[in-house]
Formats: C-alpha cells, structure tokens, sequence
C-alpha cells in the first residue's frame, strides 16, 4: 500500500537586494515549520521494489538482477509496486557499451533516484556478502524483505556480511551463473522475454560460464540458454556485445604487467603476481588479468592495482590449479567471487597494515600457495598392475597375451622383473609377416624405452607424457618395473573427467587393471 511522508511545504525565499536572485532552498526542518509558520502538507512518496546488482556490474549480475524485476512484475505478491534494477557503483566497460545501447528497455534506475525508506522488498543477485553491495549496503536495514539469489556455494567474505543473516529468503545453488535460477523461474512461470530481455540473459550466462566452458557450468546453465535461444536471443547481438573490448587504459596496464610480472613453479603449480598503477580506477581488469594469465601459461595470476580509490586485487586460475580456490583467497580481503575467478577492493586499514602494494600482493600469494598441496609423484599415480612379458617368450606367445588383454603394447621384462624393453602389436605383426612366430620376442622389442623413477615430479612426468610419448615406465635404480605412468593417469589426476576414464588399452596396463 502507498505510503505517505509529512514534510513542510514551506519556502523560505531570500532576495539579496543587490543581485536580486533567489537563494538556494535550505532543507525542511521542524525548527523551519515553527519560524514560517507555514501549513504542512502531504506528499505521496514512491513505494517500489529494488534489485541490486554487484558493484562494478558485470553481465551476469545485470542479467540476473533484470530477469528478477521481470519476473516479481508478474508476481501478485511483488507486483503492486514496480521494481527498479539499481548498479550500486559501475559496471564493467563491456556492460557500460551494452546499456549505453540498451537502458532505455530495461527497469535500470540510478542510485541516486532511489529513496531507500520507500523499498518494499530488496533483491540481491550474484552475491551472498553484504561486502559487494557498496554504498546500498544501508537499504539493508530499510527493506521490509530481503531476496537473495546467487550461485557461489559456500559464502563469500566474513560471515559476519552474510546476507543470510538478515534475508527472508535465500536461493543459493551450483550452477554456473546466477541468471540461470531466475531463468529457470521465468520458464516455469510461462514468463516470455522480450528480444533485448533474452539477448542480455544469454550474455549474463555466457559470461559467467564461459559460453559454456567454465568447469563450474552445469547442464541447467544450457538448458536456460537454450531456452533463451528459442525464445528469440539475437545472435548479432550477442555477437556485438559478448566480446569485451580491451581500452587504451587496459592496453597500457597490460603492457606493464608483461615487463613486471613475476612467476615461479611452486609444487608444480605456475603462480605469477603483478603489481600496477594507475592515475585513476580503470574499469575492467579483469579483461587484463584473464590476457595476461593465456600470455604468461600461469596456472594462477593475481594482479595489484593502485589507483587514487583505493586497491584492487583480481584473481584467475585455470582448472589445472585444482586445488587453488580465489574466493577463500580474495575473502580474506573483504572480496569474494568464484574459484577461478575473484577480486576484492582491499579494505584502508589492510593497506595500511600491510603497507606497500607489493606487500598485499604477497600476502595473497601466500594464501595461494597455502592451498596447493605436495606434488604427486610418479609412484603416487601410476598403475602398478602391469602385464608383462618375459623376454624369452616367442612371438606367437606375444600375440596371445596381447589379445588376451587388449593390449596395444606390453613391457618386456626378464627373470628378476627388470625391463628389457617394450614389444608393440604393430612389431608382432611385422615379425609374423615375416614367418618369425617362433622367435624370441627380445630379437624384435624396442630396447631404447623412456623411463623415470617412482620420484619423478608431476611437472617432469607432464613434460615426458604431452611432448613425447603417451605411457612412461616407472623403475627401480636396478631396472626392476614397479608401474607405468600415462597420459589417462594426467586427465584422472586434473580430475577433468572424474572417474569415468578408464585404463588405456596400451603398454601393458589393461581395462580392468586398477591404480597403484
């Protein structure tokens, strides 16, 4: 129900005599009533609903925040009010292009419009932290309800921001982008978007997913996009909007950065930090950060820039880096995010006590590489269970082990285990071609076989594997096999499939055989 503020209708006017102009009006006081003398009146003030988006906006969180106003417009329970979208401090250049194009179809009002004793209820999208609202941060408490609606499981910042303490209701789930849920609920509700609505929905989910290429995308996340597609998205559109465009502040930054940054392989993971500056905030970094982190191949890179508002940090990590999560990191400074993608605005007393920018980036190293664990050596992930061959089995003894196992190659070992070489199927074959099934399979295997020790790091084991041959030996100094290291044990180890790889049908190591 619309609600009504009594404030003086009263105008207190003074006329300098000399230069005749009217003075600025002073604000409406109770002590101003009683010297004017002036009635009061009523003023029917503007109740509405809000959505916030993230500061410093970007696709998803503007995406998100807009499909919710669309969606509580046809809700009886939020409809008698309209519902504004509110950016509480920027939005990314990307997302400044496209509503320089696009406000005038979307509810986007200014911060500045908006009187926070007139909202009803107050969405959140894409975040569960109080820390990333800025200075909306005091509707909080003016709301009559509180809506949360975000995908980063586990919180982000000080659980003392939580929006879960003060929210009437909390929508947290694992999908690659928080667009997805309020699209789910749009299409539940029979609710069609308009062109622009769906086109800036799909980019909302493209750019938290990656177009579909983030680990943390999930099949709900191409369901909504789908969806969206049906319902008319524009494909030039998206086209036109979906590739961020690197500024001239950008480009400069990034040329820095490429002289600056340092790396070091730390237990097999690439860290690279960069510290910048810059006259003022350049919107964004993270652009910068994602080219920087493909130039340098880091498995992680966090950059520092300092600017007269403060300092940022941002954070990528790519999906090698398994154990390296940027939101613990970028929490610690008040930020939060994803965990290959974060920042943070690092709060005035950190940059004091830590002092110089340098030194906050170390502080944030260091809570990289307190994450990444020892590295994995080759007695750590090879398979042990190998079928061998005795190197003084004939050729036809070769192809019956080699088609008992559907095996595409086999170690040949001697008596005491050690390994005298490696017999293919395609060397069998040639031998038997040449009428020599009797002969011993030591006048035919390959003799000069990479090998490495059961304390072969992951990094060397990786270098061996993805440049040279496919399966490694792992041996004993006395030659004894003890396993074999492949290329299946890598895409097991960087869990990019799970635990539905199964064991390669080569050098020895059968389906059936399990790890060591």
């Amino acid at each position: 129900m619309p609600r009504t503020r009594r404030v003086a209708a009263a105008l207190l006017a003074i006329t300098q005599t000399a230069g005749g102009f009217l003075a600025p009006r002073p604000k409406c006081s109770t002590a101003l009533r009683a010297a004017t003398q002036e009635p009061v009146a009523e003023i029917t003030a503007e109740p509405c609903n809000v959505v916030l988006t993230t500061t410093n906006c970007d696709f998803d969180s503007l995406a998100a925040a807009c499909a919710l106003a669309s969606l509580w417009g046809r809700d009886p329970e939020f409809s008698l009010v309209p519902t504004h979208v509110v950016m509480p401090r920027g939005a990314v250049p990307v997302v400044q292009r496209f509503l320089a194009y696009h406000k005038h179809v979307l509810p986007v009002r200014g911060f500045k419009t908006i009187d926070g004793s007139d909202i009803e209820a107050l969405g959140v999208v894409d975040a569960s932290s109080a820390a990333r609202l800025g200075r909306s941060k005091r509707w909080l408490s003016l709301a009559q309800s509180l809506h949360v609606y975000d995908h980063h499981v586990g919180g982000e910042g000080e659980e003392s921001e939580s929006l879960g303490l003060h929210a009437t209701e909390v929508v947290v789930e694992p999908v690659g982008s928080t667009t997805t849920l309020i699209v789910e609920r749009l299409r539940d509700a029979d609710v069609t978007p308009s062109v622009p609505e769906a086109t800036l929905y799909v980019l909302g989910i493209r750019a938290d997913t990656g177009g579909l290429a983030y680990e943390t995308t999930t099949a709900r996340d191409a369901d909504a996009l789908a969806w969206l597609l049906r319902k008319g998205a524009s494909q030039a559109a998206i086209a036109e909007f979906g590739v961020e465009r690197i500024s001239g502040d950008q480009r400069k930054i990034l040329a820095t950065a490429l002289r600056t940054v340092e790396s070091r392989l730390y237990r097999g993971v690439g860290v690279a930090t960069v510290a910048v500056r810059s006259k003022g905030y350049v919107p964004g970094l993270a652009a910068v950060v994602e080219e920087l982190l493909e130039l340098t191949a880091a498995d992680v890179l966090i950059m520092a820039c300092e600017h007269q508002n403060g300092l940022d940090l941002i954070g990528r990590a790519r999906p090698g880096a398994a154990t390296v999560d940027l939101r613990t990191v970028m929490s610690k400074f008040g930020g939060g995010g994803h965990a290959r993608a974060a920042a943070a605005a690092v709060p005035e007393n950190d940059r004091k006590a830590m002092g110089a920018p340098r030194n906050v980036l170390d502080v944030a190293r260091e809570y990289v590489l307190g994450q990444i664990p020892a590295e994995p050596t080759a007695a750590a992930i090879m398979t042990s269970a190998v079928v061998t061959l005795k190197d003084d089995a004939t050729i036809a003894d070769a192809r019956r082990l080699l088609n008992a196992h559907s095996l595409k190659a086999t170690a040949v070992v001697d008596a005491k285990g050690r390994l005298r070489g490696v017999l293919k199927m395609s060397d069998v074959s040639k031998a038997e071609k040449a009428g020599r099934q009797n002969d011993k399979v030591k006048g035919v295997m390959r003799t000069q076989v990479t090998t490495v020790s059961r304390d072969t790091p992951l990094a060397r084991l990786e270098e061996i594997l993805v440049t040279t041959v496919g399966r490694v030996p792992v041996v004993e100094d006395d030659g004894r096999l003890l396993g074999i290291v492949t290329r299946t044990d890598l895409l097991r180890l960087r869990n990019y499939y799970g635990g539905e790889l199964p064991r390669p049908s080569a050098l020895g190591v059968s389906g059936e055989a399990g790890p060591g």
